[in-house]
């Protein structure tokens, strides 16, 4: 039976403040988005990739220049209990949306920097699949699941964020059903050999590819 539009999981792009390379960054872009969200400063960065957001939302307390007229715009109170990072990935889930790239979200406040990264595991637990990028660093949590990882010259990273069992083959330091714990993250600096790398992960575990 052929699919609808309507079974299609919907792509949302969430545009955040914090550090981005842009020049890098319009590589790596989704192909096709449903939806596209620029949160609080994220709107900056937005016009700087020549991208109009759908909505831009947050209490904009690191954007204060004067908006678009038309805009559609959601404003909310500075006293919150999300970030605008998730409040623009929440309302994304809540308009269907299954696949999520983050652009920013690192660099700066190391708060910020670990809430939007932490926040990953939530959402992949809710089914749904996100990638946080700046650029020169790409972070995605790995929940039972196997994934590849492309040989761009760069390194990858496995961080447990409990304890789980990870594979790692088709790398310079290949792991056989090793179990990593969060207390002692040594998975660091991997490098593909050959094409590409595998890794798998019993568990939850955080995957971090950066470049050189």
């Amino acid at each position: 039976m052929e699919k609808t539009n309507d079974l299609i999981p919907k792509t949302a792009l969430v545009i955040t403040g914090g550090y981005c390379n842009v020049d890098t960054v319009r590589r790596v872009l989704p192909v096709d988005v449903d939806l596209t969200i620029a949160a609080d400063s994220g709107y900056a960065t937005a016009k700087k990739l020549g991208i109009t957001p759908d909505i831009t939302m947050g209490d904009f307390d690191s954007y204060r220049d004067a908006l678009p007229t038309g805009m559609n715009v959601l404003r909310v109170a500075c006293e919150k209990d999300v970030t605008d990072t998730m409040l623009a990935c929440e309302y994304a889930k809540e308009h269907g949306c299954r696949y999520i790239t983050i652009i920013g979200g690192t660099g700066g406040r190391i708060d910020h920097s670990l809430s939007n990264v932490l926040y990953l595991e939530g959402l992949r637990r809710e089914g749904i699949r996100v990638k946080l990028t700046d650029g020169e660093n790409t972070v995605q949590v790995l929940l039972d699941e196997t994934v590849t990882v492309p040989d761009d010259g760069g390194y990858f990273s496995v961080f447990a964020l409990d304890s789980c069992i990870v594979t790692l083959t088709g790398c310079k330091y290949p792991l056989d059903c090793v179990r990593l714990v969060r207390q002692m993250p040594y998975a660091v600096s991997n490098e593909v050999v050959g094409e590409y790398a595998t890794v798998r992960v019993d568990g939850v575990a955080i995957l971090v590819m950066s470049k050189k």
